[in-house]
């Protein structure tokens, strides 16, 4: 197989004739007798204690997800885009997705659908305590990091592709930035075609009854 890179994380790779090879049934899937590969963007995620001790650390595919956890109250957090102070988090949690995560959680929550080969880190907060707080759209190169403030009412909860929950106590933090290795993926037609077909199928997006045409006979 001959490989070409494309932009945006994306390769084609062209089928080529090697002895034994011809008398194989055709790919199911293909354009042209091309395979185009996406390269699916991941976080490099890490837990701090309050003594800057690394706790844990995990890779992920779609979405970090701090939350209150079983506290009655708002989760109090303090993040930092590059070590400049983002904001001051009152909510019930704050959903940190990868653009293929973009249609999982943080579409619910209420942030953008982001195309799988945009390199971005979407910042989406979950039923914040201000109407002014909206889904954010960060470069795939900006390092995030949220802690719990020691004046918070309670502990906080971090969770990793809805695994590995831990509990964040006060002084702990979360660091978030792109990881080194994202995911191949092989598509069935290329990227843009097997997204976009995704979303119509799984969520009949923007799927309406077509408005008819007014014709002159009905307009009094």
């Amino acid at each position: 197989l001959a490989i070409s890179q494309r932009a945006n994380y994306n390769m084609h790779i062209e089928a080529s004739s090697f002895s034994g090879y011809s008398d194989r049934e055709p790919l199911a899937f293909g354009n042209n007798n091309k395979i185009c590969i996406s390269m699916r963007m991941r976080f490099d995620c890490r837990i701090f204690g309050s003594d800057g001790t690394l706790r844990a650390r995990y890779v992920v595919l779609n979405e970090v997800v701090i939350d209150r956890g079983s506290s009655p109250y708002l989760a109090s957090l303090e993040c930092f885009c590059d070590d400049v102070h983002l904001t001051t988090v009152q909510a019930d949690g704050i959903i940190f997705a990868t653009p293929t995560g973009s249609t999982a959680y943080s579409m619910a929550a209420g942030g953008s659908v982001v195309h799988p080969a945009v390199p971005a880190i979407m910042v989406t907060p979950i039923c914040p305590h201000v109407l002014s707080f909206r889904s954010m759209v960060f470069p795939d190169h900006v390092v995030l990091r949220c802690y719990v403030p020691s004046d918070a009412r309670s502990t906080a909860c971090v969770h990793f592709d809805g695994k590995h929950r831990t509990e964040l106590s006060r002084g702990d933090s979360v660091q978030i930035e792109m990881s080194p290795h994202p995911v191949p993926t092989i598509n069935r037609v290329d990227h843009s075609a097997d997204w976009l077909s995704s979303l119509k199928s799984n969520f009949n997006f923007n799927t309406r009854v077509r408005q008819k045409n007014i014709s002159t006979t009905s307009v009094s």
